[in-house]
């Protein structure tokens, strides 16, 4: 699915959606204060969508207007959404939405840590989070969205499938990089949770995780150890959807590739081109760096979540020779990420009490 928005004028608000079914014709559902008020049928011809072959009809373009919606013109929370896919296409700027800059945060957990985005939602005029959950060509049409220059997204993506449109588009990247056993933890309780629920559980995992929580329904989980045995055996394929994910999303395209030789050096030199990195270790000094690197008023750092669980889990599976082979790519990068930090920290405070010459 792709979109724009080509005009806002108050009174009226003209767009496009290209749905993912070319012979469908999309259909815009009106928000107001969170309150559905009205579906609106595409009716306007596109040519070049049907020229190009893109669209049977080219009947993609929908003009929401005081026909469709009184009192338009007053409606300052007003939001548009595409009806096939829920995803959200426009909302007018919220009042104190004053950052006019384009900032990605790659997400790096299965959990998301949630609460590192809300603060972001209202600063920016668009704001997009678990971009993971969409199809590629929404997300391309989200970050290349060409009528405004205030946009915010989040989400667990192979970063090198959307580097170069990220930097095309001018954004500013940012990665808090977590400890790769916790994150294994709580991803062994993750999947422990999809076996028992697994109608809620792709709610929260992606599709990509399925032979994972397939297998593990198979096998003998009546103690702990027996997790470690599961991981001392998963297959080479089951092993690349759960080895050094941090490594993985910094330096391949998608869940089929591998881990390259050099692929620590590459996520290392991927960092280094980031805006903000931040090691979980130090989570204030990641939000206080975003504050001075992007220049906007942010409020203080949101109070985390952190499991008592995954904290116990996490104490074992740092000890088992599975998980250290599994994660060895992680284990090494989030090493030299935290002394480079601690390098840099040092030179930032010897600079701070150096004399000042006479």
């Amino acid at each position: 699915m792709l979109f724009s928005i080509d005009e806002d004028a108050g009174t009226r608000i003209v767009g496009w959606i290209m749905p993912d079914n070319p012979s469908s014709t999309p259909h815009v559902v009106v928000f107001t204060g969170g309150q559905m008020r009205k579906v609106v049928r595409a009716t306007v011809l596109r040519p070049l969508l049907r020229e190009q072959g893109l669209h049977e009809t080219g009947i993609c373009g929908f003009v929401v207007d005081q026909h469709a919606v009184a009192d338009l013109q007053d409606m300052a929370d007003l939001e548009l959404y595409d009806e096939a896919t829920n995803i959200r296409i426009y909302r007018r700027r919220p009042a104190n939405a004053k950052a006019d800059l384009k900032l990605f945060r790659l997400e790096t957990r299965v959990v998301p840590q949630s609460a590192l985005n809300e603060p972001f939602q209202d600063l920016f005029h668009m704001a997009f989070t678990r971009l993971d959950r969409m199809p590629e060509e929404a997300v391309r049409s989200i970050l290349g969205i060409p009528f405004s220059p205030s946009i915010f997204c989040a989400g667990r993506l192979y970063f090198r499938t959307y580097e170069p449109l990220l930097r095309d588009r001018g954004f500013k990247c940012s990665v808090l990089v977590r400890d790769p056993f916790e994150e294994l933890a709580e991803q062994l309780l993750a999947l422990r949770w999809a076996v028992k629920t697994p109608n809620l559980a792709y709610s929260v995992l992606s599709e990509t995780y399925r032979p994972l929580v397939e297998s593990l329904g198979k096998a003998d989980l009546s103690e702990m150890a027996d997790l470690e045995a599961w991981l001392g055996a998963l297959t080479p394929f089951e092993r690349t959807l759960i080895a050094s994910p941090l490594a993985r999303l910094l330096t391949c395209r998608s869940s089929d590739e591998n881990l390259e030789a050099g692929a620590v050096e590459q996520a290392l030199q991927t960092l280094a081109d980031m805006d903000v990195v931040g090691h979980f270790n130090g989570v204030e000094t990641y939000w206080d760096t975003l504050r001075a690197v992007l220049e906007i008023d942010l409020p203080p750092l949101p109070a985390l979540n952190f499991s008592k669980q995954v904290g116990e889990l996490e104490a074992r599976v740092r000890d088992w020779p599975a998980a250290q082979d599994l994660l060895a790519a992680d284990v090494q990068i989030f090493a030299d990420l935290g002394e480079a930090i601690r390098r840099t920290d040092e030179a930032t405070d010897e600079a701070a009490v150096e004399p000042t010459p006479a």
